[in-house]
């Protein structure tokens, strides 16, 4: 794969779920997600939990990072994510934002630490991915290790209940 950086611009949602599918399957370490609750991206749909599972039990090590404001919409949206965490809990990984420091319109995905998407706060679909970029995607990687840090702890793989 050429290593030159590349910026592609995404102006529909049918370029917001191509890209973010290509960008998954660059994956080989980390996958970091940052969002409202996950809507945006999808996370609830078929292709994009087969692609992530495929991701975490095909590389040694890998990790998905989702750091959400509104896990609820995880528990009652997104159904195959959350089947993800309860198979794969060791490398699939939920955490709720801090509300001192929350996601709100901060929508990113980062891929190890060289390829990003990263969408505009709008009404419209807009935003745009970089692959091969270090020196675009390493201040999303500081900013968002350290809002995983300073968010709640794992959230549970199952409802906690009596």
């Amino acid at each position: 794969m050429d290593a030159t950086p590349q910026r592609h611009l995404i102006t529909s949602r049918a370029e917001l779920a191509d890209g973010l599918l290509r960008l998954f399957r660059l994956a080989h370490r980390a996958v970091r997600i940052c969002a409202f609750d996950g809507a945006v991206f999808d996370l609830g749909a078929a292709p994009v939990v087969e692609i992530l599972g495929g991701f975490v039990r095909e590389n040694r090590g890998a990790r998905v990072l989702l750091l959400v404001d509104d896990p609820l919409w995880i528990e009652t949206r997104a159904p195959r994510f959350k089947s993800l965490q309860r198979k794969l809990g060791h490398a699939v990984q939920i955490r709720a934002a801090s509300t001192q420091d929350a996601v709100a319109g901060d929508m990113q995905v980062l891929i190890d630490d060289c390829h990003c998407l990263v969408l505009k706060p709008s009404a419209l679909t807009a935003g745009e991915f970089w692959l091969n970029s270090e020196h675009r995607a390493r201040p999303l990687l500081a900013d968002f290790d350290r809002r995983w840090a300073t968010a709640s702890h794992d959230l549970p793989v199952v409802p906690l209940g009596l």
